[in-house]
C-alpha cells in the first residue's frame, strides 16, 4: 500500500491510500473496516521517537528488563490509585489541556496525602520512643523516703 501525505493536523500529519491501491491489497480484508474503500492513516510527530525508543528496548539486557518490571509495578500501583480513589478515571472537563490539569491536580493530591503520612509517621515516631524513654527511666530511679 502507498500512503500518500495529506494534510498536516495538531499533532502529526495525515496520510491516506487510493482506493485503487487498497483493491489490489491482498491485506484488504484485514485492514480496511465494512464500507470503506481506502486506508487512512494519521502519523504522530513523535513517531520516529517512538521508533528509537522501541529499537533502544530490543537491546535491553536482562537487568534492565528487571529493572523496568520493577518501574512498572510500582508505577501501576500509582495510576490505579488515582484512577480508582481520586476520579482520573474519567475526565472532568473536555480537552487535552484540561486533562492534563486534572492529571497534575491529582497527582498534587496524591502527593500530598503522601507527604502528610510520612510526617505524621515521623512525628509519632520522634513523640512515641521518647515519651517511653521517659517513663522508663521514671521507674528506674529510686524515690526518696
Amino acid at each position: 500500500m502507498h500512503l500518500r501525505p495529506a494534510r498536516p493536523i495538531k499533532h502529526g500529519r495525515f496520510f491516506y491510500s487510493k482506493a485503487r491501491d487498497c483493491a489490489r491489497c491482498p491485506l484488504k480484508d484485514d485492514c480496511l473496516s465494512k464500507g470503506r474503500v481506502n486506508k487512512a492513516v494519521v502519523i504522530s510527530d513523535d513517531y520516529p521517537a517512538l521508533l528509537r525508543a522501541r529499537r533502544r528496548r530490543e537491546r535491553w539486557s536482562e537487568e534492565d528488563q528487571r529493572l523496568y518490571q520493577r518501574h512498572r509495578w510500582r508505577s501501576e500501583g500509582f495510576h490505579g490509585e488515582a484512577k480508582t480513589w481520586h476520579g482520573l478515571a474519567r475526565a472532568v472537563r473536555r480537552g487535552l489541556t484540561n486533562m492534563k490539569i486534572q492529571a497534575y491536580l491529582t497527582a498534587a493530591a496524591i502527593n500530598l496525602k503522601r507527604l502528610a503520612a510520612a510526617l505524621l509517621a515521623l512525628v509519632l515516631r520522634w513523640i512515641v520512643p521518647r515519651t517511653h524513654a521517659q517513663s522508663s527511666h521514671r521507674a528506674a530511679v529510686p524515690t526518696l523516703t
